[in-house]
């Protein structure tokens, strides 16, 4: 079992939720200590040491589901595959073996006299190594279940079987009863064998799982963002979420490393000499670094929406890593939507800056003069601790493009980054000012 889990924890890490090595020895500790009897109380020790906040949840869940089967859902299916159980020949086989002193194989055994929960054990503990790691294709289940299947003394059971037939019919049972009974046996071993094809179908739905997620990220990546879907808006927002919070753990472990300081091995030595030259007290040098302020500047025309959209998603998460985040948005207008990200959550800042904004959202693109709008009315407030963050296609629809007003704003600032969705090949053709503004980032 400890397998099991160290494998789902391994998919929750793949599916970007933080798990320290502490805690995922905890959850080993917890699911020893509580074990598999009740699944919700097993189900809620792992959520408590394995899951910090409240969104993951849901990832947690799914993949909880594909690890950890339902096994008092698996015992009632089983039952209904079995059908009514029929108490009268269960007490007369266990009669029977007592009386007889017989010893059968533990499958048998298992088969008479196992619920579900035993029986899915004996599945998970029978393909452990049979290759299922190879397992890709829907075509292959009938392969892996035959695999697991020959892990299994099927001969030894018949014979079991068939030797309990002959006991019940020296004690003088009739032909209608014996049939009874041997169709009641067969039902088990055909239940039995359809365990375990379910048992390889959760296991291609858990690593189909994984594989789309690669497969989603993959497609979201090589797709032009104005091509975008509403449904692939979604998943890229929940991809950029993930992003800023990976970004956000690695802010915060420089953090402690900067407090904590790097050793001084000169003022280490130096106060050691004190102490006969044994180094009893470490010197560490610290480095303090102020949180910088961010200024965004977003085209939010029709042809770079989506790329404004995610960059004010992730610039707005990670707002507690800068002292001052501020953002404008423009088509030719220039307005800043700094207030609604103070005034709503995230998403609903965002809509409201994409939709609502007192820009014309209909006319086109002019960078030069959102440029110059913006130079004359903010050029006063920056300073070398500013960095400028555009988004955009430089795509100037033949306007002027006014430089001018970008060199000013660099030599005010301690740096521009422009992110342009558009390859830089297109730089420099058509209407593209691109080259006009690279200069000064």
């Amino acid at each position: 079992m400890d397998r099991r889990i160290l494998e789902f924890i391994g998919d929750l890490r793949r599916a970007e939720i933080r798990i320290s090595p502490s805690e995922a020895v905890d959850a080993l500790a917890a699911s020893a200590e509580i074990g598999l009897a009740d699944r919700e109380t097993f189900k809620t020790a792992l959520a408590t040491t394995l899951i910090k906040e409240s969104r993951d949840l849901q990832t947690f869940n799914r993949l909880f589901d594909l690890y950890f089967l339902d096994l008092q859902a698996l015992g009632e299916g089983l039952k209904k595959a079995l059908g009514p159980t029929d108490s009268r020949i269960q007490d007369l086989l266990e009669r029977l073996m007592a009386e007889e002193g017989i010893e059968l194989d533990p499958l048998t055994e298992l088969i008479l006299r196992g619920g579900g929960t035993e029986m899915e054990m004996a599945i998970r503990q029978g393909g452990q190594h049979v290759g299922l790691e190879r397992l890709m294709y829907f075509l292959q289940i009938g392969y892996f279940s035959r695999r697991i299947q020959d892990r299994f003394e099927w001969d030894e059971i018949e014979r079991d079987l068939a030797r309990l037939m002959q006991l019940l019919e020296a004690q003088g049972l009739d032909p209608g009863q014996l049939a009874r009974i041997r169709n009641y046996l067969d039902l088990r071993l055909e239940a039995f064998r359809r365990m375990i094809r379910q048992h390889v179908e959760r296991e291609l739905e858990r690593r189909a799982y994984r594989q789309g997620e690669k497969l989603t990220r993959e497609v979201l990546t090589d797709k032009p963002l104005f091509a975008l879907t509403a449904e692939e808006v979604a998943q890229m927002k929940s991809v950029v979420a993930r992003l800023a919070r990976r970004i956000k753990d690695a802010l915060a472990l420089r953090q402690r490393q900067e407090e904590k300081g790097r050793l001084d091995s000169r003022r280490t030595v130096r106060k050691s000499l004190q102490y006969g030259g044994i180094p009893m007290e470490l010197k560490f040098r610290r480095r303090h670094r102020e949180k910088p302020k961010l200024i965004t500047i977003c085209d939010v025309s029709d042809s770079v929406r989506n790329a404004s959209r995610f960059m004010l998603q992730l610039v707005w998460s990670l707002q507690e890593c800068f002292s001052r985040v501020r953002s404008y948005v423009f088509v030719s207008e220039i307005a800043e939507v700094t207030q609604a990200f103070n005034t709503y959550p995230v998403d609903k800042a965002i809509e409201w800056a994409l939709r609502s904004a007192p820009v014309d959202f209909h006319c086109r693109s002019d960078f030069g003069y959102a440029f110059s709008r913006f130079c004359r009315t903010e050029l006063e407030s920056l300073d070398r601790k500013t960095t400028i963050l555009v988004l955009g296609d430089a795509r100037n629809n033949y306007n002027d493009p006014q430089a001018w007003a970008m060199k000013h704003m660099r030599e005010r600032v301690k740096g521009i980054i422009w992110l342009n969705p558009e390859g830089q090949w297109g730089w420099g053709i058509g209407d593209s000012v691109m080259p006009l503004y690279a200069p000064h980032c």
